[in-house]
């Protein structure tokens, strides 16, 4: 997978975190209710078995004032939706990574390579894919920036691009972690536990299937870059990751000159 990727680090002072759009409304934050109707009309895909509205029952008492992403996601919902066999999503309306179809019946897999093994084409398609991720605004996906997770008055929802919430599913676990009201700066979610290579697989597996819906390419696999061996990067140049200047300036013709973490609405 590719790991060169930029994150900026927001102020820890504000709740900011990704919600289904069909979820944000004050009656879905008021019942404590993530449960959207498919396109049978029913919640989760009920009728059409695809998966049921469920409460969750936490397993312990969190203390009010401890981190909102303990015991996730009963903070902001206790009811979401439980997906049967092959089904996933918030809605239940799409299938398990690997699996495609309208019933998610039909199993596909696709093969990841080496960045630098893929024909000058198909590194052409993955930069031009990724550039579409960058600037297309999710449909499906909002970003929460508030300055008091504890009144909904407060919530502001703003759009993202498909790159940009995943970017921020990574930084929203890795920021630091709170307890007792008092933030625990040598750990995170992310990164110092035994979570660390799973969560990260699931990431980008998150992100390879917003891309695959975006462009209809079922066939779409994120190359990786095998940095064993390698005493200076071989792909940093403006054909691949991009060169840089003394001062750390990516060059204007690489890839990602233009990228930036924008959670502005996108036209």
């Amino acid at each position: 997978m590719l790991h060169i990727i930029i994150f900026l680090t927001f102020c820890l002072c504000f709740v900011e975190s990704q919600f289904p759009r069909v979820c944000t409304s004050e009656a879905a934050f008021r019942t404590k209710t993530c449960c959207p109707l498919w396109k049978d009309k029913s919640p989760c895909g009920s009728l059409s078995g695809r998966g049921r509205c469920r409460s969750w029952t936490a397993k312990e008492s969190i203390p009010q004032y401890n981190d909102d992403r303990l015991d996730w996601p009963r903070h902001y919902y206790e009811n979401t939706c439980e997906c049967f066999g092959n089904y996933s999503g918030y809605d239940c309306g799409d299938c398990r990574f690997g699996h495609h179809g309208e019933k998610c019946e039909r199993k596909k897999i696709i093969i990841r390579r080496e960045i630098r093994e893929l024909s000058p084409l198909e590194q052409k398609r993955f930069f031009s894919y990724l550039a579409l991720a960058k600037t297309t605004k999710s449909q499906d996906f909002v970003v929460l920036s508030t300055g008091d997770r504890h009144h909904r008055e407060t919530y502001r929802f703003v759009d993202a691009s498909l790159y940009d919430i995943f970017a921020w599913l990574h930084y929203y676990s890795m920021k630091t972690i709170m307890i007792n009201s008092t933030f625990i700066p040598n750990k995170n979610f992310a990164h110092q536990g035994p979570a660390f290579p799973g969560w990260h697989r699931l990431g980008l597996l998150f992100l390879e299937r917003q891309m695959q819906l975006m462009t209809g390419d079922e066939d779409f696999a994120l190359p990786y870059y095998d940095w064993r061996g390698e005493k200076n990067c071989s792909i940093c140049t403006d054909e691949l990751m991009g060169t840089n200047d003394a001062q750390g300036v990516l060059n204007p013709y690489s890839h990602f000159s233009f990228w930036k973490v924008s959670l502005q609405s996108i036209q």
